[in-house]
């Protein structure tokens, strides 16, 4: 009877120690679960963080981008139109010189009319003033034509060199979106992989809610 009382006792206390050890092992499990559905929830919160920044600078550099192609733009605009003008230009200076060479044969045609017809000498030599008038009206017109040709091509230069310096510009930008849409997707990559890591930790914590629930 004294061995049976024993045995009872001793059985009694296998259980009892069976349970507490059963209880601490699911508390540590809940606070390791715990601690795993902070961190995850942390990280997500980090990642969104990182992914609104990076948004943000994509608008910007977009709204940049729009900004230098309408520069762009507008400088192709101009150049346009300079060289049009210097066209307009070119078509002057031909028209003009081809006066100056009309009127240069007329001066020699007349030369030899001075000497071939004496009698209307003196009406010759009235043209000739004229034709010098013209020639020298005609010869102002081309210098000032050939300065502001000057005008127009150093105007064409500062053109081209703007128009580098944008493209310049538009090959930094699309380089930095470059950079900026990859770091969005990798950023994306992370928020979508931690959104999973936080629902499973979620559910793995209500499984063991459950579980201690039911104990």
């Amino acid at each position: 009877m004294k061995f049976s009382n024993f045995a009872t006792t001793v059985t009694l206390g296998l259980l009892i120690s069976f349970s507490a050890h059963a209880q601490h092992t699911a508390k540590e499990g809940l606070e390791r679960i715990k601690t795993n559905l902070d961190n995850s929830k942390a990280n997500l919160s980090e990642y969104e963080k990182n992914l609104k920044t990076v948004e943000g600078n994509l608008a910007e550099v977009n709204k940049a981008k729009a900004q230098v192609e309408g520069q762009q733009k507008q400088l192709r605009q101009q150049m346009e139109e300079n060289n049009q003008a210097m066209g307009k230009v070119g078509g002057q200076e031909k028209e003009l010189n081809n006066l100056i060479n009309d009127e240069k044969n007329k001066m020699a045609q007349e030369n030899q009319k001075i000497q071939e017809l004496e009698v209307i000498i003196a009406k010759i030599k009235e043209n000739q003033k004229k034709r010098e008038a013209n020639i020298a009206d005609y010869q102002l017109q081309l210098n000032q034509l050939g300065e502001e040709k000057k005008i127009w091509g150093s105007r064409a230069q500062t053109l081209r060199e703007q128009n580098e310096q944008v493209g310049q510009k538009m090959r930094g930008l699309a380089s930095e979106e470059t950079e900026w849409k990859g770091k969005q997707k990798g950023y994306q990559g992370e928020v979508k992989r931690w959104s999973s890591e936080v629902e499973r930790q979620k559910k793995i914590s209500d499984s063991y809610n459950s579980l201690a629930e039911v104990k």
